[in-house]
């Protein structure tokens, strides 16, 4: 130790090395640890934004579930008086079972002895079971005491219930808990004459929801309006134990603030034990059901980049060290020049003569090493000055390219501005539709005739369905891709489907029909939403542009194992000029045509989602033409 201790002091390029190593050491460690420290208060920052923007997806998703459910059910609600007999009903019933995939369950409960030829119990259920329906008349039992039919008759308002168990011995059940909206239903005197209920398995929202994922080890959760579980990772424990007997006795005061925080329908974030890891628990209401969801992550996971990070950093600082101080030994070691030379080529540098340079000291004591390491630092000082103006010359296309994107900016400004009044214009025209005829309605009900009220009704009804229509095209462009639900759909089934629907918009001097190429049980395996959507968008187009003569949608085999749907109509084709731009978003063939230039673009992307295209037939002469064609199986989901 004592000679190491002699040799360092004899050589002033090692000892200056060292005391360089040193406060650059003491310099790195004030700094990483202020930064890292910033930097874990910034992840956890980033995990609490990033736990919250998927608490309001999630919510969003639910949400979105439940406003189906409940227009649906309102939607029942309103037309199935209309048709109050026990054959109509149980037809309702499926029909609303097999119309939307999203739906368990449906059952129309009349008062007792409504059907006096029924007897005391009338209550049309239809259930999905599988890729099954079944659709009976319930009874005889007491369902006027269950939660389902007994609420919305209390309340007299439609109302989500907790989830219950639908089990009933010797009757038609569903094997998962079940959670519904009920909706009271009212004859055209206003007397309540039973209720409709809609209902969502729980097993199916929990699979839903379940698959959110935050971090790798990080787990979703949901409880109802009493803690208890009805989304957790461990499905034993769903509808059987609640968020307060589930808590560990390290964690239970924890546990216990922010089961009641969630059921008060509070949001926040918490740190607490779970299974003995430390962790988040970023939690918000859904606050139509009174339910909460949260997101349960460890704390290993959301501070795990951090700590991998800590270590590579000081990996690579003590690597750097050692090599810093190699460095800084040989630079002190060559670092005095001859200082005439020194001056003379620092004027010729202030001058901007950077190319001329010392030549090469052959000295080895400190004032050639000083030499040579000027040499180096006028090389690096050119290069830099280089640099200097390739950057110059790089900023000034940038300029260019800022131009060029303000412009661009502009015109997308003027889009902007186009596409709000259009919106403007589309929205309010049904809603001054909508608005009018509920205050004729409203004032005049009674002095109308029967057929005036069931045409302003049906005006009602379309206003609505086109509102709708806008927010679904609106919804479906800015949220992008849509889980698909692939299954055989028997193809001339489906083309009557959507003729049914569009039949009611169209112009009394058209009519549409079904060219029928193919057997009706020629199937086909797609996404059936996803494949209406475009029937749909295109016989509503034709019959927008069609005001006489006919509407025809056939289905044929195409090649290579495709089926081909084709929509044509008698109306007017479409100019060759505007062709190439009919499928970009936003683009209308001129500023009176209605709509917002939506659906033949997401039409499109859909048909493209689905294994397939959809494109324009520029051969067909008598109107204008559309061509679906789809694989008739797919080998991908």
């Amino acid at each position: 130790m004592k000679h190491l201790f002699h040799f360092i002091q004899k050589r002033l390029s090692l000892r200056l090395g060292l005391l360089i190593v040193f406060i650059i050491t003491m310099g790195f460690i004030i700094l990483f640890n202020f930064l890292f420290s910033h930097g874990k208060e910034y992840l956890q920052k980033v995990a609490i934004e990033r736990a919250e923007q998927l608490l309001d997806n999630t919510a969003v998703r639910i949400n979105g579930i439940m406003d189906d459910t409940e227009m649906i059910t309102n939607y029942l609600a309103a037309t199935t008086p209309n048709h109050l007999y026990p054959d109509s009903l149980l037809a309702i019933s499926r029909r609303a079972v097999e119309k939307y995939d999203f739906l368990t369950g449906v059952a129309i409960s009349m008062e007792p002895y409504y059907f006096p030829e029924m007897g005391r119990y009338y209550s049309a259920y239809s259930l999905r079971q599988d890729d099954t329906i079944t659709t009976v008349r319930e009874g005889p039992f007491e369902y006027f005491e269950k939660v389902w039919y007994k609420t919305p008759r209390t309340l007299g308002a439609a109302s989500w219930v907790d989830c219950f168990d639908d089990y009933n011995e010797g009757t038609l059940s569903s094997r998962d808990i079940l959670t519904s909206f009920c909706c009271p239903m009212r004859d055209v005197d206003g007397k309540y004459v039973g209720s409709i209920t809609t209902s969502l398995t729980l097993k199916w929202l929990s699979e839903s929801f379940s698959t959110i994922k935050s971090y790798p080890n990080s787990a979703a959760i949901m409880i109802d309006n009493t803690g208890t579980y009805m989304v957790h990772p461990d499905t034993a424990k769903l509808y059987k134990e609640t968020v307060f007997s589930d808590a560990a006795p390290e964690s239970r005061s924890d546990i216990e603030s922010i089961g009641k925080a969630m059921i008060a329908g509070r949001s926040g974030m918490a740190k607490t034990i779970v299974d003995g890891h430390d962790s988040f628990i970023f939690y918000r209401p859904v606050e139509r059901a009174g339910w909460s969801i949260a997101i349960v992550c460890p704390a290993s996971d959301v501070f795990r980049r951090y700590y991998q990070l800590l270590a590579t950093v000081w990996i690579i600082i003590g690597i750097g060290l050692l090599l810093l101080l190699l460095c800084s030994y040989q630079i002190v070691r060559r670092a005095v020049l001859p200082l005439k030379q020194l001056s003379n080529q620092a004027q010729l540098i202030a001058d901007g003569h950077f190319e001329e340079v010392l030549p090469a000291s052959t000295r080895h004591d400190c004032i050639g090493r000083l030499t040579n390491c000027f040499i180096a630092m006028q090389h690096s000082l050119a290069k830099s000055v280089k640099n200097i103006r390739q950057v110059n010359a790089e900023l000034e296309q940038r300029n260019k390219e800022l131009a060029k994107a303000y412009q661009l900016k502009i015109e997308a400004d003027e889009k902007k501005n186009i596409f709000i009044q259009d919106m403007s214009h589309q929205i309010r025209t049904p809603l001054n539709i909508i608005c009018g005829f509920t205050q004729v309605l409203t004032t005049s009900r009674d002095e109308l005739p029967q057929e005036d009220v069931d045409d302003i009704t049906f005006r009602i009804m379309s206003s609505a369905k086109a509102i709708n229509h806008i927010s679904r095209m609106l919804s479906t462009s800015s949220i992008g891709e849509n889980k698909q639900s692939f299954t055989y759909l028997r193809c001339n089934e489906l083309c009557r489907e959507a003729i049914a629907a569009a039949t009611l918009q169209k112009p009394d001097n058209v009519s549409i029909g079904l060219d029928c190429a193919v057997s009706d049980d020629f199937t086909i395996y797609t996404d059936r939403k996803a494949l209406r959507s475009i029937l749909d968008e295109l016989l509503d187009n034709a019959c927008k542009f069609t005001s006489e003569g006919a509407i025809t949608i056939c289905c044929q085999p195409g090649e290579n194992d495709t089926v081909v749907f084709s929509v044509s109509n008698t109306g007017a084709c479409i100019p060759e000029e505007a062709r190439d731009r009919i499928f970009i978003e936003f683009t209308k063939l001129d500023a009176f045509t209605e709509g917002f230039g939506l659906g033949l673009s997401l039409s499109r992307h859909t048909a493209r989602q689905l294994g397939g295209d959809l494109i324009y037939d520029e051969t067909y002469q008598d109107g204008t033409q559309f061509i679906l064609t789809l694989p008739r199986k797919v080998s991908f989901l």
